[in-house]
């Protein structure tokens, strides 16, 4: 699990170069292959605050605006908007709501099954997952291809398994009202951008992921927002079916089973999911 590679419930999004336009060190080509490589200790140090503030969290809730691309077929690439609101209580429970233009979804999970809804369609689809948040995210992704950045920051060690090849300092930025430290990284098939809050908890404000390991480089990006720490109410992670609705569980065919084959299906869901 790893924020280049993961996050699992919701996901990629928009260019680069746009992005940075005063980042030389990182993304202006002319600079020598060494200053593109570099891993700054200043980069780092701010990473490690924020991978501590994230992993302090017990029992908390936030918002993502999330923008990411769907690369097709024929090789367009449209970008599409969702807002998800995410409870979590560590180790064994979770609930993840997306409404977006491409998708209506609500997540479960309490420890002892994994459920989702698709209110739209009027279905739901459930497997049993007596485990923890990291074990059921785990499954998810390699049994069902089914997988999203934001699960990145509910399993119980956020930065765990990061791995990197450059680390870089950008400077300062501002995020809705909030000046952050802007931080750029570069890993095994996808490079991804942090901003940190400057002051406060070190909580993400934004993160930015490029999937260079894919076709026409989809991006996701995520601007989070009202973080909150307490107390959740249990029944917040159970489900109950509604009424007019109906159990579907052909969302959870294991991925040797499914027409596409694993790799390409792994491909598909890291880009549209």
């Amino acid at each position: 699990m790893s924020f280049s590679v993961r996050i699992r419930m919701g996901i990629a999004v928009l260019a680069l170069a746009a992005l940075l336009p005063g980042m030389a060190a990182a993304a202006d080509k002319s600079q020598p292959r060494e200053a593109q490589s570099r891993l700054d200790p200043q980069a780092l140090d701010i990473l490690e605050k924020s991978c501590k503030a994230l992993t302090a969290l017990k029992e908390f809730s936030f918002q993502a605006n999330v923008a990411l691309d769907k690369v097709y077929e024929d090789g367009s690439k449209v970008q599409f908007s969702r807002v998800m609101h995410l409870n979590v209580r560590r180790p064994d429970a979770f609930r993840v709501v997306t409404a977006g233009d491409d998708l209506k979804a609500a997540s479960f999970f309490d420890g002892k099954t994994f459920t989702v809804l698709q209110p739209d369609k009027k279905i739901w689809s459930q497997i049993p997952a007596e485990m923890t948040i990291d074990a059921v995210l785990d499954r998810l992704a390699d049994m069902y291809g089914l997988e999203s950045p934001l699960g990145d920051l509910i399993v119980s060690q956020p930065c765990a398994r990061l791995k990197m090849t450059a680390a870089v300092y950008v400077g300062k930025a501002v995020v809705g009202h909030t000046v952050c430290d802007h931080l750029f990284f570069q890993g095994p098939g996808a490079d991804w951008q942090l901003w940190v809050p400057e002051k406060g908890p070190a909580l993400p404000a934004k993160m930015l992921i490029t999937y260079t390991s894919l076709p026409r480089d989809p991006q996701f990006q995520a601007v989070f927002s009202a973080w909150k720490e307490g107390p959740i109410a249990a029944k917040t992670f159970a489900f109950t079916a509604p009424e007019g609705t109906t159990r579907d569980d052909s969302l959870f065919t294991p991925l040797e089973a499914k027409p596409a084959g694993k790799a390409k299906r792994k491909a598909a869901a890291k880009t549209a999911n």
